[in-house]
């Protein structure tokens, strides 16, 4: 079951759908120090740290809700969030085979997230997107039908009017619409990342504050 764990790896997580419904199975094996898994669960204490721990049945909201805490040999504590594994996450995860939630820091904040390629439906969502380019396909001989039309050469001075008219119904912008095109994109992209570094520097004091409790 367990001695997944790579040379240089100091811990790995891996997650998986239950056989029955959406419960989700997760598990983790430490080389350096050891884990906790924290997750709310009816009934549930949380348990001690261990260097390698299983634990099934568990809600995908809790899980989202929860985070896996490495303990450094020195007794020092890392958080990861699992808020990453989001419902629709959950719901591709395979029930067949464990997916390894990576590492991933973002704005000072650690998260285990699920790759994208681990996921089932990504070879589906391949195969739709090249389907769906014959249809694409099928367009061109359209330009060659209207050219071989001359009747509708003279709908050319009826499209003429509609131009001033778009312009003269089309709605005022907003106020944040004129703010926004005043930004440069650079300024719209720093002001996207301030507003993303509040979200997280909350979501850390949540962090904190549950691993206080």
């Amino acid at each position: 079951m367990y001695g997944l764990v790579s040379e240089g790896d100091p811990f790995k997580v891996f997650t998986r759908r239950g056989s029955v419904g959406d419960a989700l199975v997760i598990r983790f094996e430490c080389k350096e120090g050891m884990g906790v898994l924290g997750i709310r669960k009816g009934g549930r204490t949380e348990p001690s740290p261990a260097v390698a721990y299983e634990e099934e049945d568990i809600d995908p909201a809790s899980l989202r809700a929860g985070r896996f805490v490495h303990v450094l040999p020195s007794g020092q504590r890392q958080s990861y969030a699992l808020s990453r594994i989001s419902s629709d996450v959950a719901g591709r995860l395979p029930s067949d085979r464990w997916v390894e939630l990576k590492p991933h820091t973002e704005y000072g904040f650690r998260y285990l997230v699920a790759p994208e390629a681990d996921l089932d439906g990504t070879t589906a969502s391949i195969q739709v997107s090249i389907e769906d380019q014959p249809a694409t396909v099928v367009v061109p001989p359209a330009p060659a039908r209207v050219a071989t039309q001359p009747v509708r050469e003279p709908t050319i001075p009826v499209r003429e009017p509609t131009l001033p008219n778009r312009e003269a119904t089309a709605p005022l912008p907003s106020v944040a619409e004129a703010a926004l095109r005043m930004l440069s994109r650079d300024q719209a992209v720093d002001h996207l990342k301030a507003e993303m570094h509040k979200v997280h520097q909350l979501q850390q004091r949540v962090l904190e504050l549950e691993e206080s409790l």
